[in-house]
């Protein structure tokens, strides 16, 4: 918050814009998306009245569904001020466009406006017809306006003095030549660093998944094949990364409820949903350009796993168990996919290896969730299908899809295919207690809530698993 760069009379009522001032978000477009995910027919004949206007609009959505003013992303700071000046005995108005059925539950978890002015289906209160529906409110006396947009400059040169709230220099210099005093500025934070956690960089870790072919097949100082494989990797992970975005705009209400996630750049509001929407476009462009590059069944691949995760976000991360299936097999898309752009065949031995292994990390993924997202009692997990009672029947899940995991893998051990590949196979039997501590001790740790990633993405922080992945590795080159 930066001190007051002008002096003025202090007008006795300030006026405060919701979207973009009071809270760091939309609530127009928190209520399209809470709408699309819950309702999306109702959402279709939302649309409908748009031919009436804006305002029709946004009655039609918000008397279709509610989000919670509890969890919306407040501007502390601000509001900390404007409950400091309530005390003072100054007047606070909440002035928007957002609509009233809106604004009226923010007024009413605050506790600090005397009134509410809002769009009523009909008006929609901005620009002029703001500042219209402020004076005849105040029948013609001095207000103190609070905004943070373009749309707000009529309304501030209106007033007797302007709060900004992150403000940019254009808004800021037309305030300045408007020569409306400016009182007082709440400055956000830059957005780069918001942008690169949104995309979860980190994630791409799982991507690795798509060299194990290059791996598997003792192909991986194959030049050509490790630079198709490289290209893929980044074409995968650009396309998870605007997975990722999507969900995480589709998952604002439960992500608040959660812990650790109501940090996340959208569930805090430190990117608008315009901005989540544009970056994960670009993503999914970048993407697609690089796959149509590939052969066409990695195209096919990639547009399995787009649709798949998808689905999943909308739907399906709902269901009980069926999330669980449908995380599995976007791992497994990931072998499929490194195979076909390194034109690699991948074997019977391990797609059945890959679905019961990935089964079982999925249901650590949800053991974790359970354990470390602060519900307590039997409540149930936001946004998921699981409660604290199904904590026993998903460790035995993912115990039991983790060692026929293991047995599939000694079992192939003695097939005819190792001698193939392998000078000294029986070396490779140390695999098979390696592996089953590592699954077992990651179900551990996840049970004991101390799992707070992806378990692939704990795996590659966790300096046990390194040691593990390290023993693996040297197993299977004293085998070759």
């Amino acid at each position: 918050m930066a001190p007051s760069v002008q002096t003025t009379d202090v007008a006795t009522t300030i006026c405060v814009d919701l979207d973009g001032t009071l809270v760091h978000s939309d609530t127009l477009h928190e209520n399209v998306l809470l709408l699309l995910r819950t309702s999306p027919l109702s959402l279709v004949s939302a649309l409908v009245t748009l031919s009436r206007g804006i305002a029709a609009f946004k009655r039609a959505v918000s008397s279709r569904v509610a989000i919670r003013p509890d969890l919306l992303p407040y501007n502390e700071e601000l509001v900390a001020y404007l409950a400091e000046q309530a005390a003072r005995g100054r007047r606070i108005l909440l002035v928007t466009a957002a609509d009233r059925l809106v604004a009226d539950g923010v007024a009413e978890h605050l506790g600090i406006f005397e009134g509410v002015l809002a769009s009523d289906g009909s008006t929609n209160l901005k620009a002029e017809a703001k500042i219209s529906q402020i004076r005849q409110y105040l029948n013609g006396e001095l207000f103190e306006y609070a905004g943070d947009s373009l749309s707000d400059i009529p309304v501030w040169k209106a007033a007797s003095a302007a709060i900004l709230v992150n403000p940019t220099a254009s808004i800021r210099l037309a305030v300045r030549n408007a020569g409306v005093p400016i009182t007082k500025e709440f400055r956000g934070r830059g957005k780069f660093g918001a942008f690169i956690r949104a995309m979860r960089i980190y994630q791409w870790s799982k991507n690795l998944l798509i060299f194990a072919p290059l791996f598997l097949s003792h192909t991986i100082l194959h030049a050509h094949k490790l630079v198709v494989t490289a290209e893929a990797f980044v074409a995968f992970s650009a396309a998870a990364s605007a997975i990722y975005v999507i969900n995480d705009l589709l998952d604002l209400e439960s992500d608040r409820q959660h812990l650790r996630k109501r940090h996340r750049p959208f569930a805090a509001g430190t990117i608008s949903i315009m901005e989540g929407m544009t970056l994960a476009v670009m993503l999914l462009i970048i993407s697609l350009g690089i796959s149509v590059r590939m052969p066409p069944q990695a195209g096919l691949l990639m547009v399995l796993y787009l649709l798949a995760s998808l689905a999943y976000s909308v739907f399906v991360k709902t269901q009980v168990f069926l999330d669980v299936i449908i995380l599995a097999g976007l791992y497994t898309v990931r072998l499929l996919f490194g195979g076909v752009v390194a034109g690699i065949v991948i074997s019977a031995w391990t797609l059945a290896f890959s679905i019961f292994f990935f089964t079982s990390l999925a249901t650590c993924k949800r053991l974790s969730e359970l354990r470390g997202s602060g519900v307590q009692n039997k409540g149930p997990l936001p946004g998921r299908a699981y409660s604290q009672t199904d904590l026993l029947s998903l460790t035995a899940l993912a115990t039991s899809s983790g060692y026929v995991a293991v047995l599939i893998l000694a079992l192939y051990l003695n097939s005819p295919e190792v001698v193939v590949l392998y000078r000294h196979p029986k070396v490779l039997w140390f695999l098979v207690p390696v592996l089953m501590y590592w699954i077992s001790r990651t179900i551990m740790i996840a049970n004991r809530g101390e799992m707070h990633d992806d378990p692939i993405v704990f795996a590659f922080g966790d300096r046990s698993s390194q040691v593990v992945g390290l023993a693996a590795l040297a197993v299977v080159v004293g085998a070759i």
